[in-house]
């Protein structure tokens, strides 16, 4: 049994901010001596309106906002659990309070199982303390829905966010995870409730990881790493994670980590490594095709200053590839008139000039 009287209130002890004459309640009791004992107690405190029928009662309820409502389940138009069915029905978002007798007690105690907030005896209904009561039940509920309200824009804040979001506590048990990383570990919220992260690691990467973590760890500092991420199908994302604790004064209750796919990343630079291998390989290749032939090559650049000489070109300037390189062409490479051993024409500096294939003939003549 429970008594207006018995219930606690602590709310002396936190500051108010809700106007509390600005809420409303909705009286529902066919008891006109009870009714206005109870309008006398909340008077200047609350808004109060006071019906006698069900049917009034649910036309209220669809005018205008009602924060509580005080119901009677024996009516003159309704009795039991289905007044409070329709009442809750009309309105799902205020407190309902049962007002009943004794012998009713158990139909009370079934409305609540369906939804009301309390219930109160008749005989006991003491208006100071329902005034109380209804303060504590009114400022608990508007935490609550606060508290709703921050989660949810919590919630939208973190799913709108392209890095996946991994919340674990103390015993690094999953607690929340953003729509981000359900995509990423191909785990839903569901799945993911409960386990731990390492679950999706790719097992070539689960001891590495793990070792990072617990350094990580032991040194009390953020852990920052790439590894892969193995979903129920086989597919593979490459992920970078950070991870940094939640603190409880001093001692950590959980961890956060961000998950951001980069998978695209590692595939380009695979790519990249895959090209520079290739080209390294045709390289060489070219460079040993070139050194086993028997004629002289040199190479320059647009400016006109060797890039490349091969073995037969050492042999045949005198200089070396390292002395060579970068120095202009016409200083590595002098033709000499048989006859007058003077200085000849150039074929390279025509064919640079011109932009054309030159031979030693045309350059002769």
């Amino acid at each position: 049994m429970k008594k207006l009287a018995d219930k606690t209130d602590d709310s002396s002890k936190r500051p108010l901010s809700i106007n509390y004459t600005r809420s409303g309640v909705l009286l529902v009791l066919h008891s006109q001596t009870e009714a206005r004992l109870i309008q006398s107690g909340l008077a200047g405190a609350f808004r109060v309106d006071w019906v006698t029928r069900l049917q009034d009662a649910l036309e209220r309820l669809g005018r205008s906002d009602i924060d509580v409502v005080l119901l009677d389940l024996t009516l003159a138009d309704a009795q039991g659990l289905a007044v409070f069915d329709q009442v809750f029905e009309a309105a799902p978002n205020a407190l309902i309070l049962i007002l009943t007798e004794a012998s009713d007690e158990a139909v009370a105690r079934e409305a609540m199982q369906r939804g009301a907030q309390d219930y109160f005896l008749n005989d006991h209904i003491d208006t100071y303390w329902l005034s109380r009561s209804l303060r504590y039940l009114i400022e608990s509920k508007a935490a609550r829905d606060a508290l709703n309200n921050s989660e949810a824009r919590f919630r939208a804040m973190s799913d709108a966010s392209p890095l996946g979001i991994f919340v674990s506590d103390a015993d690094g048990e999953c607690v929340y995870t953003n729509a981000a990383y359900q995509r990423i570990s191909g785990l839903s919220f569901e799945q993911a409730l409960g386990t731990s992260w390492r679950t999706a690691i790719h097992p070539e990467d689960r001891k590495r990881v793990i070792a990072d973590w617990y350094a990580a760890a032991h040194n009390d500092v953020p852990m920052r790493t790439e590894f892969r991420f193995q979903q129920e199908d086989g597919s593979v994302v490459w992920t970078r994670v950070n991870s940094a604790a939640m603190q409880d004064g001093m001692q950590p209750h959980g961890h956060v980590k961000t998950v951001e796919d980069i998978t695209e990343r590692r595939l380009v630079e695979s790519g990249l490594r895959v090209a520079e291998e290739a080209l390294f390989e045709e390289k060489e290749r070219a460079q040993v095709t070139l050194n086993s032939i028997g004629d002289a090559v040199l190479v320059t650049d647009l400016a006109g200053n060797v890039t490349y000489l091969n073995l037969e070109a050492e042999v045949m300037t005198g200089w070396s590839r390292e002395e060579a390189l970068g120095r202009p062409l016409a200083e590595i490479f002098k033709i000499i008139e048989g006859s007058t051993r003077q200085t000849a024409a150039n074929p390279a500096q025509h064919a640079l000039k011109e932009d054309r294939t030159v031979g030693l003939a045309e350059t002769a003549c």
